[in-house]
């Protein structure tokens, strides 16, 4: 587990450092189509997340219970896999020339090829968390993390155009072939069993990535509404620019981490599925004690750094970056309750979490008549516990262990 605290750490900070070395590396207008294509990436993967969760879940269930079925995830990948693919290569070229100018066929074959592989790779991250290969799961977070890294580094140095920021982009999703290449045990793992047959499988994966893509709509697609809802007449003291930088560095430190340890509190929750309440208490209390200590942080230094380390526009005042730290630690606690309700197969319940926090959080952020910087603060912290009240409605309501999906 060591391993893995050591790689989450090591993928948030190298996911900052690829963004930002675009933003010397390449003009401001491709610096601007690269961020665009990197947020519409993950955001993309984060439904296939889905994908490794109830893998993660179905494997750990399988090595607990003894209770084997016959469904297959790499079977599933492969449909879900080829399914992104198509649908990428079809639609790309009609949308893809928003995003990205001049590589536009490129950046479309890129992302299909992209999406593809990292559903393989989610079926390995599933089946190495739910046997609880720690190590070997460290090595593909670190190796998925690293070669972007790298290749960002090269990039600056070389002065490699946009086509390469495409590459580093999505290359990080093909790390499941090298870790398969390099261990035997890994190889072997691969053959895991779960505990349901296909039907029920599919059914799951689909709630698991409604949820997950639910989530990564809030996370990653937050900053492009906010850009969208907003124009130059809003009320407020602060830029678009300057809000949308400060959810996204406000988000990363916590975030990120957390959803690489996902995974880690499914099967943690398996284990403690007779006092899942009690445990699930641990992390949330840790996740908004660390919002509350990174938020008088914020608050502290915040500031600085943005004028030292950005451009003119991006000045936030300290107070809203540490509002803005602590409500990103709200969003961590709704995806431990989220894991929770995953792990006692509460499938609906973990859906409807989700959907209701991206519901009131837009909603907040459409609708509700404060200025730019007090709408998204109230937003990014009242979707996020009105979500997580959803989970532990339906996790007390639970007087007896689950045996199948709600």
């Amino acid at each position: 587990m060591k391993a893995l605290s050591l790689a989450t750490v090591f993928a948030a900070l190298s996911g900052f450092i690829v963004v930002y070395v675009a933003s010397w590396a390449l003009d401001v207008d491709r610096a601007a189509e690269f961020q665009a294509y990197w947020g519409l990436f993950f955001a993309a993967t984060g439904f296939l997340d889905g994908l490794m969760q109830e893998t993660t879940r179905a494997v750990s269930t399988a090595r607990e219970s003894g209770r084997i079925g016959s469904g297959r995830p790499w079977r599933l990948g492969t449909a879900i896999g080829v399914g992104a693919l198509a649908l990428v290569a079809v639609s790309g070229f009609w949308w893809m020339p928003l995003l990205v100018t001049g590589d536009t066929g490129s950046a479309v074959a890129l992302m299909a090829l992209g999406l593809l592989s990292y559903t393989f790779q989610s079926v390995l991250s599933g089946i190495l968390s739910g046997l609880g290969l720690w190590t070997r799961y460290a090595w593909l977070v670190a190796l998925d993390s690293g070669i972007r890294l790298l290749l960002a580094l090269l990039a600056w140095a070389l002065g490699w155009t946009m086509l390469a920021f495409l590459i580093l982009t999505v290359i990080g999703a093909a790390m499941w072939l090298v870790v398969l290449a390099l261990s035997s045990e890994a190889r072997s793992a691969a053959r895991a069993l779960v505990d349901v047959d296909p039907a029920p499988l599919a059914r799951r994966v689909g709630s698991a990535m409604l949820a997950t893509g639910a989530a990564a709509v809030m996370i990653t697609g937050f900053p492009v509404f906010i850009q969208a809802t907003t124009t130059e007449s809003t009320p407020g003291n602060v830029t678009v620019a300057g809000i949308i930088m400060a959810v996204t560095l406000t988000r990363a430190p916590i975030l990120v981490p957390l959803q690489r340890f996902q995974s880690a509190l499914i099967v943690r929750f398996v284990e403690t599925r007779d006092s899942l309440l009690r445990s699930l208490g641990v992390p949330v209390a840790l996740v908004l004690g660390l919002g509350v200590v990174g938020g008088v942080l914020a608050w502290l230094i915040g500031p600085w750094i943005l004028s030292t380390f950005f451009k003119d526009g991006y000045e936030i005042p300290g107070l809203i970056l540490a509002i803005l730290t602590f409500a990103s630690a709200c969003t961590g606690s709704l995806m431990i309750t989220g894991t929770a309700t995953l792990a006692r197969e509460k499938h609906r319940a973990y859906v409807a979490g989700w959907v209701v926090a991206s519901a009131v959080a837009f909603g907040v952020l459409w609708l509700a008549p404060l200025t730019l910087e007090a709408g998204v603060c109230v937003a990014l912290i009242a979707g996020p516990v009105a979500g997580g009240l959803v989970h532990v409605w339906a996790l007390r309501r639970m007087a007896v262990p689950a045996s199948g999906a709600s």
